[in-house]
């Protein structure tokens, strides 16, 4: 995320940065300005707030915004779900960097290479792409090997699952692996070099704030290719068994320049003021379902309720808690890139 007086007067097309700055408290938060210019009254797009079956329809009413949640219950078997939440159960590892509450993973996250916090922009580095990919270079088989390691997938790639699920929604749309090698014209000669990963297995035990996911702005720091798109979703499939907590809420809200007022400048996250009054939609997810959202919309997951602290690896220290379930999906962005990006068919990429 970039600091507020960071991001250009016009952010991808999204219009004027806000005219007032935050104003800042005792704590050092930031909060909305007094002074702040009557916004229009609110209207919301959602046709509904109940999760509803994919379709091309519905597909594109969740990335066009006019509908807040995608559902397919049972997506893969409560059987090949154990299965992976037992192999991978001793694999993770923490973040390499998130400035929120504590997550690990299974993968590599594009997130764990942006500038998340105020404090963030002050200090890159300037070799945060190619500290990506390397990263991506040691994981790009890991949907393709999960098969081979797991019996109880019975084969299946369940990653591909997924992108095999939509492929056919949208066949205007090119869809594919994010690359570097999408901006047109380009110089890259080995795709694989710079194409992303995606699938990313994560525990998200302590919850985290309300934040949105949305490219355009959270990686300007850098010229991403994520930076061109028009369009951001998200899919989680569940691998968890049954966890007490963790639910999620998108609320109809979806990030613009406006939004930074309400920015928490030490983390991604958001002011609460935000979302007050208005629409959202709260799911709690069984093993093996699959949801998709629109991640430029707001939204939060709830702390495990079973959950009383937390080590820096999202790890229950208390040893009273050892039967403790956490909360475990797979989950990958899929963003819209343009053809006048592309120069050709328009591209709907994945990543995580």
């Amino acid at each position: 995320m970039l600091a507020t007086s960071q991001i250009p007067t016009s952010a991808m097309g999204l219009g004027p940065a806000p005219k007032d700055t935050p104003s800042t408290t005792a704590c050092g938060c930031s909060h909305a300005s007094s002074s702040s210019p009557e916004t229009p009254p609110y209207e919301s797009k959602w046709k509904t707030t109940n999760p509803v079956s994919l379709t091309r329809e519905s597909f594109l009413d969740l990335i066009y915004g006019r509908t807040p949640l995608i559902k397919e219950a049972q997506f893969i078997s409560k059987d090949q779900a154990q299965a992976v939440y037992e192999h991978l159960g001793p694999q993770f590892s923490p973040y390499l960097h998130a400035t929120g509450p504590p997550v690990s993973k299974v993968g590599v996250a594009q997130f764990e290479f942006q500038a998340q916090s105020q404090e963030d922009f002050k200090n890159r580095s300037g070799n945060e792409k190619q500290r990506y990919f390397n990263e991506v270079a040691k994981v790009r088989s890991l949907h393709d090997d999960l098969p081979k390691a797991i019996p109880g997938l019975n084969g299946e790639n369940i990653w591909k699952k997924v992108i095999a699920a939509i492929q056919p929604l949208v066949p205007e749309w090119d869809v594919c692996l994010a690359n570097e090698a999408f901006s047109s014209p380009t110089t890259i000669n080995n795709l694989q070099e710079t194409e992303y990963f995606s699938g990313i297995i994560r525990k998200i035990n302590a919850g985290v704030p309300i934040h949105c996911d949305w490219a355009p702005y959270d990686t300007l720091t850098e010229s991403w290719i994520l930076s061109k798109i028009t369009h951001q979703a998200v899919f989680n499939l569940y691998l968890s068994p049954f966890t007490r907590g963790g639910s999620t809420t998108v609320f109809d809200v979806q990030w613009s320049p406006d939004a930074l007022q309400y920015r928490d400048p030490s983390s991604y996250g958001y002011f609460e003021e935000l979302v007050k009054g208005k629409k959202q939609t709260t799911f709690q997810p069984e093993m093996g379902d699959l949801y998709f959202f629109n991640s430029r919309n707001m939204h939060t997951v709830a702390p495990l309720e079973d959950v009383d602290t937390l080590n820096g690896e999202g790890k229950v220290q208390d040893a009273q808690q050892q039967n403790f379930v956490p909360r475990m999906a797979m989950a990958s962005f899929i963003g819209l890139l343009p053809a006048e990006v592309t120069g050709g068919k328009p591209k709907l990429m994945f990543w995580s």
